[in-house]
């Protein structure tokens, strides 16, 4: 193999990585503007603010979305660009699922 075709293949294979490591990565969290606390990132474990158990922003249609079923202590609530599953007791957050299809 030619050593332009080497090169061609090394660049073509490392483009590859970067794009499938840019299209895979994490983005579990969102920010949030708490009172009293200002801005911050929710993820998995972190409790959200209190506004966020109240049922009238619990997501209602959770199959079209194709969401888990919430337990009875717990609601979907959408945040920007993401849906959290939500303890309403505590307000830990069990679950990000990114909003599809806008």
């Amino acid at each position: 193999m030619s050593i332009r075709k080497s090169a061609a293949c090394l660049s073509l294979v490392a483009l590859l990585g970067t794009t499938t490591l840019s299209v895979f990565a994490d983005d579990s969290s969102v920010t949030v503007d708490a009172p009293g606390v200002g801005l911050h990132d929710i993820k998995k474990g972190d409790k959200v603010p209190d506004q966020y158990k109240r049922k009238e922003l619990a997501v209602g249609d959770w199959k079209k979305h194709k969401l888990a079923m919430p337990t009875e202590d717990q609601q979907w609530v959408k945040i920007q660009d993401k849906y959290l599953l939500v303890n309403i007791p505590n307000g830990t957050v069990k679950d990000v699922v990114p909003a599809r299809g806008k």
